[in-house]
């Protein structure tokens, strides 16, 4: 029961969003990761040949139209892991205002559901999360930063925070509480070629790390490539969770964007 209930838990975590993860608030801070250097263990997770050499970077002022934060649907091809070479699609879509503030949902294939809402800053916060397969709901104190306005080429963020998960199916219903601390680095621009096209795509680096109960620890680093006016074209994952004995698992996933499709939205008829 107890491994199966720590299961839950780490079904609920933000790791596999597909997003510019960052912290919030805001905490600058230096991070040793060379904006003009792509790590290793990355291209062998995306492929040969998917990431090129690194380009001019610009801070991110307009972090929606980066990651083409419109109605849409995304689907990407795996690279790496359990489900190599299966599809897998993204849709973004406009909501009605939550009791959380969240004005945006992000289906994560079968998988998650993020519920987002944009600041007066500009940055985009993810307030909860729902892990479908699972069960389980997330909700982040203060909300974890999803998309960061202003962040430059080397420049690092971290969070700290809480993250409560609870049933889906029973909302009133908590498991457990974690802590989450993430760092985020903007590192750099590449040249970033999938069968959707070649592109320039910024190098969004965040580490996570999520403890919980003292007893199940998650250390999981995102990299995330997102290209002006189309979003995400590659993403890779490297996820190591223990659990004092019980378990312990040393994961990899990639995935390349191959189609974008927009979405066109109703628009509302006002009552007269």
């Amino acid at each position: 029961m107890l491994r199966e209930r720590i299961v839950f838990v780490l079904a609920g975590i933000i790791l596999s969003s597909g997003s510019l993860d960052g912290p919030s608030p805001l905490i600058a801070g230096a991070q040793g990761i060379s904006p003009s250097r792509a790590p290793s263990d990355l291209l062998l997770v995306l492929g040969e040949g998917v990431v090129g050499d690194p380009t001019a970077a610009s801070s991110l002022s307009d972090p929606a139209r980066v990651a083409r934060w419109e109605a849409g649907e995304w689907r990407y091809r795996i690279t790496a892991g359990a489900r190599r070479g299966q599809m897998e699609l993204e849709s973004l879509a406009p909501i009605g205002l939550t009791t959380r503030g969240e004005t945006w949902k992000r289906t994560i294939g079968q998988e998650s559901t993020l519920y987002l809402r944009w600041t007066d800053e500009g940055s985009l916060v993810l307030p909860s999360q729902v892990t479908h397969a699972y069960e389980a709901l997330v909700h982040f104190d203060p909300p974890l930063s999803y998309l960061i306005v202003g962040l430059g080429p080397g420049e690092s963020r971290v969070f700290d925070g809480r993250m409560d998960v609870y049933s889906s199916n029973n909302p009133a219903m908590k498991w457990y509480t974690g802590r989450i601390r993430a760092t985020t680095v903007y590192a750099g621009v590449y040249r970033v070629t999938t069968p959707a096209g070649a592109f320039s795509a910024v190098l969004i680096r965040t580490d996570y790390q999520i403890d919980i109960l003292a007893v199940v620890t998650v250390r999981d680093t995102l990299y995330t490539f997102y290209a002006d006016g189309v979003g995400k074209v590659a993403e890779a994952e490297h996820r190591r969770i223990s659990a004092m004995g019980l378990f312990s698992t040393d994961t990899k996933v990639g995935k390349v964007l191959v189609s974008f499709t927009p979405v066109s939205v109703p628009k509302r008829v006002e009552a007269p």
